[in-house]
């Protein structure tokens, strides 16, 4: 792949990698009352509940498609232990989880589309595909695939100047 390059070969398997957030750690503001706190753990209790459901259920759809824990990283970086929220039990909720698969565009895209509706444009805006030691965006459409930025586009923006 040329480094001025963004469609992507509808033939060629590619490293690709999606990347769902659960919930974010964020500043609380003090509560001015009992009900107040109790109304705002409630809420947000039944709130990540039914985001780590939607979440859990687009992870099984795509296992069953063969994608895969991200696990491992390419020569040269590392996968960084993920944080999340710690029940008293030790269970834990990730604030975030990614999958991987070796697949064609086509192939990507079919996976995706079979996801629940509420997920599946959240899905495909957080498609990144490994190239050329870079971890690019990626925009599907329909059967084929474009990167948001040339190899060398994702380079001039992005990097750090020094």
């Amino acid at each position: 792949m040329g480094i001025d390059t963004r469609a992507l070969d509808a033939g060629r398997t590619y490293p690709f990698q999606v990347r769902l957030t659960l919930g974010t750690i964020s500043p609380v503001a003090a509560p001015t009352n009992l009900r107040e706190m109790e109304v705002g753990v409630r809420g947000a209790g039944q709130t990540l509940s039914r985001r780590a459901a939607l979440v859990a259920d687009a992870l099984r759809h795509l296992a069953e498609r063969g994608w895969r824990p991200q696990n491992h990283a390419p020569a040269g970086r590392e996968v960084l232990a993920g944080h999340g929220f710690a029940a008293a039990d030790g269970t834990v909720l990730p604030e975030a989880v990614a999958v991987v698969k070796d697949a064609s565009p086509g192939e990507v895209a079919r996976d995706l589309a079979g996801t629940d509706g509420d997920l599946a444009a959240e899905l495909a805006e957080g498609l990144t595909v490994w190239i050329e030691d870079l971890d690019l965006p990626v925009v599907l459409t329909g059967e084929s695939a474009e990167l948001r930025y040339s190899p060398r586009e994702y380079v001039e923006t992005f990097s750090i100047r020094g």
